[in-house]
C-alpha cells in the first residue's frame, strides 16, 4: 500500500496486490476495534514509562551534581549519529523485534539513572539516543503497515493517529501525576523506578499481541544483498526525486525538534521565574508547590492534558480550515477528488497542512513571547505558564495532521528509512540547542525554538498548492465583499437614524417655541 498526490493536491491510498482477494476489505467493525484498543493500549504504556523518567531528568542530573546540558546533548548526538541507520535496520530486522529491543534497552538506562555514576550515565545516555530514535520510528511504522496488511478501512486511519495522540497525552498526565507521588515519596529516582516497571509490562504485551511486519526489505528476500549504505542512498534518491518529501521531512523535524527543546528548556525556565516570583514576594502561586518552585510532575500533567484537549478540538478546527480551503464556485481553480481518508470519503492534504501551517505560526508567538519578560518580573512565572500550557494545546491539534502527512508522503514500505531523515534533523537541532544554553541563555535558546516553529510553518505553506491558494483568495474576495456591503448597510443605516434624530430635534424646537407644526 502506499499514497499518492495527485496534480491537483489530493491525496489517495492505492493498494498493491495481487491474487483473487485484492479488493477484498476488512469490513468487520470488530476487526478495527480489537486492533486499535490493542494498538492504543501498548502505546498508553510505553509513553507512561517515557513520561515518568521525563518529568524528572532535570532534576536528578542536577542533584547528582553534573551538567545538565552536557548530559542532556549527548543523547541526541549519538541519536543523529545513528538516525541514517536506524531506520533501514528497522525496516529490515523486522518492527515488533524492534519495538522489543526499544523496550530492553529503556529498562537497563532507566537502571543506569539511578546511579550517580558518571560512566553509566554517560552510557545511559549514548544509548537513550538509539531508543529515542527507535521510539520515533518503529511504533508508528508496524501500526501503519500492519493496518495495510489487515486490509482495514482507509477512511478510518486518521481515528487511528488522532487517538495515539489523545492517549499519549492522557499517559502523560497520569504519569505527571504518578511522578509527583513517586518523587515525594522515593526521591528523584522514584519516577525512574516506576519507568522500569511500566517498561517491562510493555514488553509483555508487544511480545504477546504484535505480529511482526517488515519494510521492503524483509527476510523472505532471500537471493538480494542489501546494505546500509545502499539503503540509505536509495532513501536519499527518493527524497530527491520529489521536494515535497524533502520539504515534509524538515518541517516535522523542525516541529519534532523544537518540541524536545521545550522538554529541556521549561523546567529551568520556569525555576528562574518562581525564584523571581517569590524575591517580589508573590508566593504559592498556581503551579507552585510548597516551597515556591514549580511542581514539575504537576506542571508536566497540566501540559498533557492541554495536548488531550488539543486532539478533541482538532477534527473541529478541521472543519473549520475544511471550509476555508474549499471553492466557492466550480470556476475556480480548485477541482473536488474522490479519495480515502476521512470519514466522508474525502480527504484533502491541503486541509491538514494548512492547519499545521496555522498551529505552527501560533506556535511560535507563544513560545516568542517569554523571551522577553524580566526574571524578576512577579507576573513572568503565571504568564509563562499559561502560554506553556497553550503551546501544548496547539502540539495536540496539530499532531495528529502530521501523522496524516506523513501517510500521505511516505509509503508504508518505507517508513522506517524515510522517517530517518527528520530523526537526524530533530537530534541534530536539539544537540546544538541544548549546548548553546552553556553559552546564552535559555530565553535565547526558545527564541531559535519559536524561529523552528516559524520555518516550519514557512515551508509547510509552501506545500499548498496554487489551486487551493486560489480556494483561499475566492474566500478572502467572498468575506471582504460581504464586508463591504454590510458596511455599506450599516453606513445608510446610520445615516437614516441621523435624519431621523434631525427631524425629531427639529421638531421639537419648533414646539418648544410655540410653533403650530400642522401649520408646517
Amino acid at each position: 500500500t502506499c499514497s499518492t498526490i495527485d496534480d491537483l493536491g489530493y491525496t489517495s491510498f492505492e493498494e498493491v496486490t495481487c491474487g483473487d482477494d485484492a479488493d477484498v476489505k476488512d469490513q468487520d467493525p470488530r476487526s478495527f476495534l480489537i486492533f486499535r484498543l490493542t494498538y492504543l493500549f501498548i502505546t498508553l504504556v510505553v509513553m507512561l514509562a517515557d513520561g515518568l523518567q521525563g518529568t524528572h531528568l532535570y532534576v536528578l542530573y542536577e542533584s547528582y551534581g553534573f551538567s545538565v546540558a552536557s548530559l542532556y546533548s549527548l543523547g541526541f548526538f549519538t541519536g543523529a549519529v545513528t538516525a541514517p541507520f536506524t531506520g533501514q535496520f528497522i525496516d529490515r530486522f523486522g518492527r515488533k523485534k524492534s519495538a522489543l529491543l526499544y523496550c530492553a534497552l529503556e529498562v537497563a538506562i532507566n537502571q543506569l539513572e539511578q546511579y550517580p555514576f558518571l560512566a553509566g550515565l554517560v552510557t545511559s545516555r549514548v544509548v537513550g539516543g538509539v531508543t529515542t530514535n527507535l521510539l520515533n520510528i518503529v511504533f508508528e511504522a508496524w501500526v501503519d503497515t500492519e493496518y495495510r496488511i489487515r486490509r482495514l478501512p482507509e477512511e478510518k486511519y486518521e481515528i487511528i493517529m488522532r487517538d495515539s495522540v489523545i492517549v499519549s497525552n492522557l499517559a502523560a498526565i497520569a504519569s505527571g501525576c504518578l511522578s509527583h507521588l513517586l518523587a515525594e515519596t522515593l526521591g528523584p529516582v522514584g519516577p525512574f523506578e516506576g519507568a522500569v516497571t511500566s517498561t517491562a509490562v510493555a514488553f509483555a504485551m508487544i511480545f504477546i499481541m504484535w505480529g511482526e511486519n517488515y519494510g521492503k526489505h524483509s527476510e523472505s528476500d532471500e537471493h538480494q544483498t542489501f546494505s546500509s549504505y545502499e539503503g540509505w542512498k536509495d532513501t536519499l534518491k527518493f527524497i530527491k526525486s520529489d521536494t515535497r518529501v524533502l520539504r515534509m521531512c524538515l518541517i516535522q523535524g523542525f516541529s519534532l525538534g523544537s518540541l524536545h527543546i521545550f522538554i529541556f528548556l521549561w523546567s529551568p525556565l520556569l525555576k528562574e521565574f518562581a525564584e523571581g516570583a517569590s524575591l517580589a514576594g508573590k508566593t504559592q502561586l498556581l503551579g507552585m508547590d510548597e516551597h515556591n518552585a514549580p511542581a514539575y510532575g504537576l506542571i508536566f500533567g497540566a501540559y498533557m492534558a492541554a495536548g488531550v484537549l488539543g486532539g478533541f478540538c482538532s477534527p473541529i478546527f478541521r472543519k473549520f480550515v475544511s471550509l476555508l480551503m474549499s471553492p466557492l464556485s466550480k470556476a475556480s481553480g480548485a477541482k473536488t477528488a474522490v479519495v480515502h481518508g476521512e470519514e466522508n470519503g474525502m480527504l484533502r492534504s491541503m486541509d491538514v497542512e494548512f492547519q499545521s501551517a496555522l498551529c505552527y505560526f501560533f506556535c511560535s508567538v507563544l513560545l516568542l513571547t517569554p523571551c522577553f519578560m524580566s526574571a524578576s518580573n512577579e507576573h513572568a512565572f503565571s504568564v509563562s505558564l499559561f502560554l506553556f500550557v497553550a503551546y501544548e494545546f496547539m502540539v495536540g491539534i496539530y499532531s495528529p495532521c502530521e501523522g496524516v502527512i506523513r501517510s500521505i508522503y511516505i509509503p508504508s514500505d518505507s517508513r522506517g528509512a524515510i522517517m530517518a531523515i527528520p530523526t537526524v534533523i530533530v537530534n541534530m537541532a536539539v544537540a546544538f540547542a541544548v549546548v548553546s544554553t552553556e553559552a546564552v541563555s535559555k530565553q535565547t535558546s526558545l527564541a531559535f525554538v519559536s524561529l523552528l516553529l516559524a520555518a516550519a510553518g514557512c515551508l509547510q505553506l509552501s506545500l499548498i498548492s496554487k489551486s487551493d491558494w486560489l480556494c483561499i483568495s475566492e474566500w478572502l474576495g467572498h468575506a471582504k465583499s460581504c464586508s463591504l456591503q454590510h458596511i455599506c448597510l450599516l453606513g445608510h443605516s446610520v445615516k437614516d437614524m441621523i435624519l431621523a434624530t434631525g427631524e425629531i430635534m427639529h421638531c421639537g424646537y419648533k414646539l418648544s417655541e410655540g410653533y403650530d407644526l400642522e401649520d408646517d
